[in-house]
């Protein structure tokens, strides 16, 4: 019975020429599209570097100065003469002599590094807090080149060699605001800490796509690194694990990690049609679940009164739409990637597992949507559409910085729209490779799967036809 229950939802979803347009040849001609419009832009742009000015807050470097104040920390050196005087001052106390010697760190100083517990706790405190006897090296000695924004800059280069930036000396904010609007630069740069940095255009442009793209990418990159400092604070309650947290990790800030196996700034939209592509998997998932539902059609109320389990045709159909959804993403990708020569960055098995896992969301979806209230198939189908696209659009398909700037400004939808932790998924591959980065995204990807038939599955058992 399965068998048969399988092989005729496949048989029916191929036949849906409207499912097959959408999922598969319009993603064909739009990724065909991106291709002779992005490929020519990028290749053209890759003669000059970007010209801009970058404004760095004096508050920026001495928070800087201050994290790498808790890397040089000695903090062996430091442990070990606390014992020592705190033993000579208990030795002498219990011999009942003077004991004047000064504690070899200030005791307020002390209580501020053990309660650190988190990236925040770290960077408010104050420089004058360590003591350079433990130090291994002078913090006072880092410059403004020094900072990792500016490091990035400097060494970022386009595929032939190139230069990607040339920072522009300016000495006031007016004079780099009066450059911007004449022309003369592509942007602004202000940095006003290490996780803080904003960019100022003056309208669209290539050059303007790509320091957006940079500085997304940069941003992305740190608060990822503030993150693990932050997963574990009831970890880090003593000194010496204290020192540890505030070791800021520039390898996650890294030229090769910003600009990743492929630079092509343009590749993010390619990201996002193929997180559409398994996202619009949800309208067979959809109508696979309301043919089977007595509410919606004829034919729902035939099998409501069939003797073929409810359980075992909802499984089939979906198993039956993911199969096709699996082909489909593959025959896509591997079209973008060997026939038209697209880098998506990369190991490209991992980029083909992990499509195949993405394309499970569209499933999961419109298994979801399908029990939501008892609307009609066709509002159910609107309010699904609204969701794709809208999602879409939230994670930069129209518009390439819209998923950056609700990282800043609203981080959690990033986190609950598929499209966006799809694109996530492929993002950190190209950034990072395989893993922690990577897992994580995959992990989100696994969130929605099981939240969305769970909730899918409550609501098919609660769903009755008494009034039929």
């Amino acid at each position: 019975m399965f068998g048969r229950l399988f092989k005729a939802r496949i048989k029916l979803t191929l036949r849906s020429k409207k499912y097959m347009f959408w999922t598969l040849f319009f993603p064909l001609a739009l990724g065909t599209l991106f291709y002779f419009a992005f490929n020519s832009i990028y290749s053209s742009i890759q003669s000059e570097p970007i010209p801009v000015v970058v404004e760095v807050n004096d508050s920026a470097l001495e928070e800087y100065k201050v994290l790498q104040a808790f890397s040089m920390l000695d903090k062996d050196k430091m442990q070990k003469d606390l014992e020592d005087y705190y033993t000579e001052k208990a030795t002498a106390e219990a011999m009942g002599e003077d004991f004047d010697k000064a504690a070899p760190i200030n005791e307020d100083d002390l209580e501020t590094l053990e309660n650190i517990e988190s990236f925040d706790d770290v960077v408010k405190v104050p420089l004058s807090t360590f003591n350079k006897d433990y130090l291994t090296g002078d913090p006072d000695t880092i410059k403004r080149s020094d900072l990792p924004i500016i490091q990035v800059l400097e060494d970022l280069e386009y595929e032939n060699g190139t230069k990607m930036v040339e920072e522009i000396s300016c000495d006031s904010h007016e004079k780099a605001e009066k450059l911007l609007t004449e022309g003369d630069i592509a942007g602004i740069i202000t940095v006003n800490s290490i996780n803080d940095v904003k960019l100022l255009v003056n309208g669209e442009g290539v050059n303007h796509s790509i320091l957006s793209n940079i500085i997304s990418k940069y941003l992305y990159q740190v608060n990822l690194t503030i993150d693990r400092m932050n997963e574990n604070p009831e970890e880090n309650s003593d000194v010496e694990k204290s020192m540890d947290l505030a070791s800021f990790d520039l390898d996650y800030v890294s030229v090769r990690s910003l600009g990743g196996e492929n630079k092509d700034p343009f590749v993010t939209y390619f990201y996002n049609l193929l997180s559409m592509i398994c996202v619009m998997g949800s309208t067979a998932a959809l109508y696979s679940t309301i043919d089977a539902q007595a509410n919606q059609s004829d034919i729902g109320i035939r099998i409501d009164g069939s003797a073929v389990s409810k359980a075992l045709l909802e499984i089939a159909n979906l198993l039956a739409v993911a199969l096709i959804q699996i082909f489909i993403i593959l025959i896509t990708i591997t079209y973008l990637m060997f026939g038209l020569g697209i880098n998506f960055g990369g190991n490209t098995l991992m980029i083909y597992l992990t499509l195949m896992a993405a394309s499970t969301v569209g499933t999961s979806l419109g298994y979801f949507m399908a029990h939501i209230g008892s609307f009609k198939a066709e509002i159910k189908e609107a309010l699904m559409m609204v969701v794709i696209l809208g999602g879409s659009f939230l994670s930069g398909l129209m518009y390439g910085d819209m998923k950056s700037i609700l990282e800043e400004k609203c981080p959690i939808v990033n986190r609950i729209n598929p499209c966006a932790v799809i694109t996530d998924s492929l993002l950190s591959l190209n950034l990072f490779g395989v893993g922690k980065v990577y897992y994580r995204s995959m992990m989100y990807i696994l969130i929605l799967d099981v939240v969305m038939l769970t909730i899918g599955i409550i609501l098919s058992n609660k769903r009755s036809y008494k009034s039929l």
